[in-house]
């Protein structure tokens, strides 16, 4: 079982209707296997630095702004089958057509996600024109082509072999940068939020993270579900602490951006395959003359591509974060 699935209590649902009754309980999840002070820790603790910059970037976006304000400015709502020929086109250019399969349900957790060989939407859909591209730069732009690339390598499945670590900062990273290029309003408002519910969980209760949210998230259904990630893996959730697995979207976000301004913006290095930037250097020598398959918002246009970081790091104050 993956560290996700023992994170799934099996009494999901029913916690989940007591809360919407009182939003002063909170639940008591039930788990399939013992969650460990080390599973929930995996991905480290809040640290100022980023704290700061989560601040930051939430003061400025929501700066006579609210949830509903910013989702507006990703356009108009897109039904489900302008979602699938959206996916299937961007597919189609990178020739993965016949590799993933689209795959839409209503029990799925996440909006988007994606596996070795389908993209998976959540219904009912919930796109706007903007979000949706990026969610596609997010899940074939970034995480499929590096795990195609990854699939060629002497590397593959041998990584703790040759040395390299963990890669999921790098990855989330990479791939929230690349979901904003489509966006007019280039705020990482939502890693942000997740970095303070994660850090704010540490020392509160799953009601006090839910009231605490209540500023940047109006929608209910959006604001159980950061809460949720945040507590997820206590059993009692009146106690701190929980996950901290979604600090690595903002922390990831910063690290890859200092990368990027220190690499002339060329992402082809990262598409050796799944690797943090700190296994770059190890990583290309072992295939010095690999052409990684790279996504097309890079190759068609690079000084667009550049132009596009740039206004992504100028927005969410990346430029000052050393």
């Amino acid at each position: 079982m993956s560290l996700l699935q023992k994170l799934s209590p099996t009494n999901l649902l029913a916690e989940k209707e007591k809360f919407f009754a009182d939003e002063t309980y909170n639940p008591q999840f039930l788990y399939e296997e013992k969650i460990t002070v080390q599973d929930l820790t995996k991905y480290g603790s809040p640290q100022k630095k980023y704290v700061d910059i989560a601040e930051a970037i939430l003061e400025k976006s929501y700066f006579s702004r609210n949830e509903q304000d910013l989702f507006m400015m990703e356009g108009n709502k897109v039904d489900q089958h302008g979602v699938t020929q959206k996916v299937q086109t961007f597919l189609e250019i990178h020739n993965l057509e016949k590799r993933f399969d689209i795959l839409w349900s209503s029990s799925f957790i996440s909006r988007a996600s994606i596996t070795t060989n389908a993209i998976k939407l959540r219904l009912p859909v919930d796109f706007r024109d903007e979000g949706l591209i990026g969610m596609i730069y997010h899940e074939i732009g970034t995480h499929a082509l590096r795990r195609i690339n990854y699939e060629k390598q002497p590397w593959f499945k041998k990584k703790k072999q040759y040395g390299f670590g963990d890669h999921l900062v790098t990855e989330e990273g990479l791939a929230v940068l690349h979901a904003l290029i489509p966006h007019s309003f280039k705020s990482a408002f939502i890693a942000a939020i997740r970095y303070l519910a994660i850090t704010f969980a540490q020392d509160h209760s799953f009601a006090e993270v839910w009231k605490f949210l209540g500023t940047y998230v109006q929608d209910p259904e959006r604001r159980w579900i950061i809460t949720f990630r945040a507590k997820r893996g206590l059993e009692d959730t009146s106690f701190p602490g929980g996950f901290t697995k979604d600090l690595v979207y903002l922390q990831g976000m910063v690290d890859v951006w200092d990368w990027l301004n220190t690499h002339d913006f060329d992402i082809t290095p990262l598409y050796y395959g799944k690797i943090a930037v700190e296994d770059v250097d190890k990583a290309v020598p072992l295939n010095f003359d690999f052409q990684p398959l790279l996504p097309s918002f890079f190759t068609l246009n690079k000084e667009k591509y550049i132009s596009e970081i740039n206004k992504i790091g100028e927005f969410n104050l990346l430029a000052y974060s050393k």
